[in-house]
């Protein structure tokens, strides 16, 4: 028997076929790379465990653990996303949205990726959910300056496409860089002049 040595774990199963282990010898050793717990206890009733079998373990602990969900993310990281931006007071300013957005884009882009939602369609709601009363309002009112706020049958408002209601967002954020730029700008000269110098 060809005794693996486990000095670097990082090298996992490389480092027994570099030290000229069998198969066997890999079976029969896992033992001390795998921690105690949970996992060392699946392990001991998985199939070539007992009688050490290398390629039966092997495929039995990849069929085991591959299934385990690696979802990076789930609708319930858009869920809590949305419910901390309410709890703050929801996304008012430009740099709020800024902030919501690197954290946004990721999780749609993998939702859709991955098909957890059938498209970005499903997510209009909790987007514009994320929003403060007043930017809701803005949206609302840039949607329908667009003409493209859904008015029901029953007389009530419905919310565009995703792609629509992302314009529509992105519309009212630059007219919020704009305000803000146009208000420092329109400034008297002479309040520009008679402001205290600092040395």
């Amino acid at each position: 028997m060809v005794k693996i040595k486990p000095q670097n774990k990082a090298l996992k199963f490389s480092a027994a076929e570099l030290d000229g282990a069998s198969d066997f010898d890999k079976a029969r050793q896992i033992g001390s790379f795998v921690e105690d717990g949970e996992t060392r206890t699946i392990r001991a009733t998985l199939d070539g465990y007992k009688p050490p079998d290398w390629s039966k373990l092997k495929a039995a602990m990849l069929s085991y653990w591959v299934d385990v969900d690696k979802a990076l993310f789930t609708e319930r990281d858009i869920t809590s996303l949305v419910d901390t931006w309410a709890k703050k007071g929801g996304v008012s300013s430009v740099s709020d949205y800024h902030s919501f957005r690197k954290a946004w884009d990721p999780i749609q882009a993998y939702l859709v990726s991955k098909s957890h939602v059938e498209s970005a369609k499903e997510l209009k709601k909790p987007f514009y959910q994320a929003f403060s009363e007043g930017f809701q309002g803005r949206i609302r009112d840039q949607l329908i300056k667009e003409n493209t706020l859904i008015v029901t049958p029953d007389n009530r408002a419905r919310l565009p496409s995703f792609k629509i209601l992302r314009s529509a967002v992105d519309t009212v954020m630059k007219g919020q860089i704009s305000l803000t730029f146009e208000t420092q700008e329109r400034q008297p000269r002479w309040l520009l002049l008679s402001k205290p110098r600092t040395m």
